[in-house]
């Protein structure tokens, strides 16, 4: 796998680093024609081989495989071979049943003797051997599959503690691609023939992956360097898919439940922190394009056959979050999830991500827009000439963007919203060189030209700048931060994270008994609810939210007249009887007042403000805007 450290350059400088949407997937017939796209887009039947890209043109990018590049190289083809074996598993199709001999018989063509430096890639191809004999039946897979893992254990030796080369002529370090992958391998052999060479080299490889290049969960990519190694922890997602997937068929050769639990752990980790708001992260084309088919494969695994439906929601929803974002021109999904896919050619082993997810996740038919949960790490973004550390204490997710101080260095939030209309969006940064400046621009318009981050004590002391009544638009959007010195920005800044909340206008509520005005400055909006000091006087605000959770309320207000209170009634329940409104001095003074820990469902919800007297309500209230910030517990 000769690209696969350059494939993701936005991760690489990640080190020591230690929310669920309701089940929502696309269709059946989604998944059917995804597999069709993906066929007439890649499939030559004259070779019975895959075309690298979809223009059936070599680039240079990935010119790799047989024909110059024109066809797939060796590992894309094991991975496409999988993508016709989950295929056909799903649909039971004749056509994709000969498909698995015919990718087969394609491959051996070029390569009759599996020649190959690289032990990942055999490995690939032994995994995806032994599937094909558990699915078929037929010996020369099973065959194939213990010749390549035995000819890729000889590459195995005590460097290190233990684990198989990453090459055989250049041996410069040990991964978890190769161990991992033919740990999965060795152990489904095992599964299959009952020899326990296989068994034991299989726990021998987990065990040396587990105990050398993953902690709690979180799995890192390889060990290098002289004497002990040096441990380079970079996340990809298709480690923690490898590591999930031996973990996992460690547990069936074996009955031993630790085994599960390596696979949840890590599991949860990948799902947890390689997202953006939920959504798999982007780690780039080539290569990274296709690493997160292997992570969800083998999540879909853990679903399907471990009784692991904790995974279910985040495979359903981002099958769907990848169909939607399709090309509809050829039914072709890119590399970001994300974002809409645009135009050019495309890569197989890319397009085959969105593909291999519909295919292994169990549909539930719904088809619509799949927001995020609100919460971005700006590791996770697009970043443009900015690196990502962990150097810095303090921070959330899996780091932070740092040295960034020029203008040629930018970072793009791809995201997607369940409402249209005003959002608070909160930038969490450390700024120790002192006031920093950026210019923000969402959908293309300039929101602020220069945002102010001011000074913070330390690199490890962070502030949050909060930007206020920024529209979006429902579903996809983009919110980009960049350095403009003709604006005044400059200076150095460490971003953390990305929060985005929706804004509810109280004046746009539903009124019971009060009106609405705007003569007090200061407000947001067209105006703020007004005249109001009576039982029988309330405002319900409608907040459509794109899971189901923790959030916290806050609400801006102002209280001239004194310490005011309302009761907060949330989908018919109570949420606290007497919320405090502290008072403020004048009418066009305005402060906030959060409400922790309220639980709202998916979808549409209804907040009350309301004045009960018998609940504790008392005195006049102005109330401006709702804002929506999804708070879930630790």
């Amino acid at each position: 796998m000769k690209l696969r450290i350059a494939a993701v350059s936005l991760l690489l400088a990640l080190a020591g680093l230690v929310p669920q949407q309701p089940a929502a997937a696309a269709t059946s017939a989604d998944a059917d024609a995804a597999m069709t796209a993906f066929t007439n887009a890649f499939w030559d039947p004259a070779k019975k081989y895959f075309y690298v890209n979809s223009d059936h043109q070599i680039h240079s990018e990935h010119a790799y495989g047989p024909e110059s590049g024109k066809y797939t190289d060796f590992w894309w083809e094991a991975q496409l071979w999988e993508l016709v074996m989950d295929t056909y598993q799903r649909t039971g199709s004749s056509t994709y049943r000969q498909m698995i001999d015919d990718v087969y018989t394609g491959f051996l063509a070029y390569y009759p003797t599996f020649s190959n430096d690289f032990n990942d890639d055999l490995a690939w191809w032994a995994l995806a051997s032994i599937r094909a004999y558990e699915i078929t039946g037929t010996s020369t897979y099973l065959t194939t599959a213990r010749t390549l893992l035995d000819s890729i254990w000889a590459y195995q030796d005590s460097t290190y503690g233990g684990g198989i080369w990453w090459q055989r002529g250049t041996q410069n370090q040990k991964n978890v691609a190769t161990n991992a992958t033919a740990a999965t391998a060795a152990a489904r052999i095992y599964s299959a023939t009952g020899d326990s060479t296989y068994l034991s080299r299989a726990q021998s490889l987990f065990s040396w992956v587990k105990s050398t290049l993953q902690s709690s969960g979180h799995v890192y990519d390889h060990v290098e360097g002289s004497g002990s190694g040096t441990v380079v922890k970079w996340d990809f997602s298709y480690n923690f898919g490898s590591y999930i997937g031996a973990a996992a068929a460690l547990n069936t050769a074996t009955g031993t439940s630790a085994y599960l639990t390596d696979a949840t752990d890590a599991a949860t980790w990948a799902t947890t922190y390689l997202t953006n708001g939920g959504t798999p992260i982007y780690e780039g084309t080539n290569d990274g394009g296709g690493f997160k088919t292997v992570l969800i494969r083998n999540l879909a695994r853990l679903v399907t056959g471990y009784g692991q439906s904790q995974y279910l929601p985040y495979l359903q929803r981002n099958a769907t979050q990848g169909w939607n974002h399709r090309r509809t021109s050829d039914n072709l999904v890119g590399p970001d999830w994300s974002a809409p896919t645009g135009s050019g050619y495309i890569q197989s082993l890319t397009a085959a991500a969105a593909a291999s997810a519909l295919q292994v996740t169990t549909p539930d038919g719904n088809t619509g827009p799949q927001p995020e949960n609100g919460l971005y790490q700006a590791e996770n973004a697009v970043a443009t000439q900015v690196g990502a550390e962990s150097t810095n204490s303090g921070f959330t997710g899996r780091g932070y963007l740092a040295g960034w101080s020029t203008a040629t260095q930018s970072v793009t939030f791809n995201v997607n919203v369940p409402s249209a209309g005003p959002h608070e969006l909160r930038l969490r940064y450390a700024a120790a060189a002192g006031d920093a400046g950026r210019k923000v621009v969402v959908n293309g318009s300039v929101v602020a030209a220069n945002q102010s981050f001011p000074g913070t004590a330390g690199w490890s002391t962070w502030n949050t700048a909060t930007l206020n009544g920024v529209t979006l638009n429902q579903g996809y959007n983009t919110i980009s931060i960049a350095i403009d010195t003709s604006a005044g920005n400059g200076n150095y800044l460490n971003l953390d994270s990305l929060q985005i909340s929706r804004q509810l206008q109280a004046e746009t509520g539903t009124l019971h008994s009060v009106g609405t005005e705007s003569s007090n400055g200061g407000y947001t909006g067209s105006g703020y609810v007004a005249g109001w000091n009576a039982n029988g006087q309330w405002v319900d605000l409608t907040a459509n939210v794109s899971r189901a959770g923790t959030y916290d309320l806050t609400f801006r207000y102002a209280a001239a007249a004194g310490n005011a209170s309302r009761y907060i009634y949330v989908n018919s329940a109570s949420a606290t009887n007497n919320l405090s409104f502290p008072g403020t001095g004048n009418w066009a003074t305005w402060n906030t007042v959060t409400l922790t820990n309220v639980q709202l469902q998916a979808g549409a919800n209804t907040i009350s403000v309301i004045f009960d007297s018998s609940k504790g309500s008392t005195n006049w209230l102005n109330l401006d805007e709702l804002t929506l910030r999804y708070a879930p517990s630790a």
